[in-house]
């Protein structure tokens, strides 16, 4: 029988506390739309991966420590190394494996609690678009400056007072001007780069915003309004790979963490990954990587 996958398989949690409570978190917030908190405060008894899930709420995480976690987004698996800052927005498909020891700080918000500051706020924080790099990393004095800010912020979130909730929307206001001075940064860096390298950069975001529903080349090329051959001669000639062969390893990359982190079996992972039927995601497993899906996961 064929089965795509759709949307509506993939769970999606509205706002943080749903989240919580499907990882295992004892903590609601008592303020709506809006909770910070210490990684480290999870607790060891939060579930130790999840599968694919999308989420109505922006979220914001300062990682002080990663050791052996694996985020994956939008099927990419994301980049830890140094001192990086990264964003979820609503509707980005995330996954993740947790290091037990990870430390840092999570504020979640719903676009609600912003409304009345910044109606229109992916026009005033443009990073927080879907179709922006999603990781940024930090220097030291950045990093050592944001943490302070959660820490003050977690701080007044923890002592409840009349005042409370407008003085969090002012400091999270202050925190995203922040994370938007860092952004222009990085922005200023990539102005430099020629048409080929921005076509790469593209390309290589709209795999991570579209990786779930299309493999197609040509739907990528329409996106960026060029030629399906021009796209491929352009990537070839960067990174010395078809555009298909970077779409075909980034799905090899998402088997791989769904079949070593995720309780899902064969079939549930072909399936996620959009293959029409299990044998085709066996084949494809195969062909990629020498082995089949069955070995690997015994590996």
């Amino acid at each position: 029988m064929e089965k795509n996958l759709s949307k509506a398989d993939i769970p999606v949690f509205e706002n943080p506390h749903d989240h919580h409570e499907a990882i295992g978190f004892a903590h609601k917030s008592h303020i709506p739309n809006f909770d910070v908190f210490q990684i480290e405060d999870m607790g060891p008894s939060i579930r130790s991966c999840m599968p694919p899930y999308r989420q109505g709420f922006f979220q914001i995480g300062l990682l002080n420590y990663t050791g052996e976690s694996k985020f994956n987004l939008n099927t990419h698996l994301l980049d830890f190394d140094g001192l990086p800052l990264w964003f979820v927005v609503p509707g980005q498909v995330v996954s993740w494996f947790r290091d037990k020891n990870i430390s840092g700080f999570f504020v979640m918000f719903r676009r609600e609690f912003l409304i009345n500051s910044f109606p229109d706020l992916t026009h005033d924080f443009p990073f927080l678009k879907m179709t922006e790099n999603s990781v940024m990393m930090l220097t030291k004095e950045e990093h050592e400056s944001l943490n302070l800010d959660m820490e003050r912020m977690h701080s007044v979130f923890k002592n409840p007072h009349p005042y409370q909730e407008r003085m969090l929307e002012g400091m999270l206001g202050s925190l995203l001007f922040f994370c938007k001075a860092i952004y222009e940064r990085h922005k200023t860096t990539e102005n430099h780069l020629s048409r080929a390298q921005v076509i790469a950069n593209q390309f290589e975001a709209l795999v991570d915003k579209m990786y779930v529903d299309t493999k197609n080349v040509g739907d990528y090329a329409e996106e960026l309004n060029i030629t399906p051959n021009y796209l491929t001669t352009t990537i070839k000639r960067l990174t010395g790979k078809s555009a298909k062969d970077i779409i075909q390893e980034r799905l090899l990359m998402e088997s791989k963490s769904l079949l070593k982190y995720s309780g899902l079996d064969i079939a549930e992972i072909a399936y996620r990954l959009n293959f029409q039927e299990p044998t085709h995601f066996t084949r494809f497993f195969k062909n990629m990587s020498g082995t089949t899906p069955n070995k690997f996961r015994k590996m």
